[in-house]
């Protein structure tokens, strides 16, 4: 059976390992933007913590241009989702998860559990802040 030297620890594994069964290290290529497991629970069935690496976030703070305040106006008066809001609301929350990955990558991890978001108004209400938070872990699959 052919091995492989993990990059972090050394440990031999598997070519067909997904992850490191010493130090939970990710073998696997990224094939999207995150690949990174993230999740708003404290634990990954079939996943053990072997180790906790810290609190890591991600934000952004945006503001609606002029164009788009007159759009939100307009769709106010009619009731309903605002579109306008909701759709910079997507982008922002996208961009803070970007982030948060990025940092949790940056620390090592191969996971960030317990993930939130939240948001904040500041500037009297013309700009919003977009948080996400969780805590970057580095997992490995439970032996069975």
């Amino acid at each position: 059976m052919s091995t492989k030297n993990c990059p972090k620890c050394g440990t031999s594994v598997t070519v067909d390992a997904q992850f490191c069964p010493n130090c939970g290290a990710s073998f696997a290529v990224a094939t999207t933007k995150s690949e990174l497991m993230v999740v708003t629970t404290s634990t990954i069935p079939g996943y053990e913590v072997v180790k906790a690496l810290g609190i890591v976030h991600g934000m952004t703070v945006r503001t609606r241009g002029v164009g788009g305040k007159i759009m939100a106006g307009i769709e106010g008066i009619f009731g309903g989702e605002v579109t306008a809001y909701s759709s910079e609301a997507e982008k922002a929350r996208k961009e803070s998860m970007k982030r948060l990955i990025e940092n949790g990558k940056s620390v090592g991890a191969n996971a960030i559990v317990r993930t939130d978001f939240e948001t904040s108004d500041i500037l009297n209400g013309t700009a919003t802040i977009f948080s996400a938070y969780g805590t970057a872990v580095i997992m490995r699959p439970i032996k069975k």
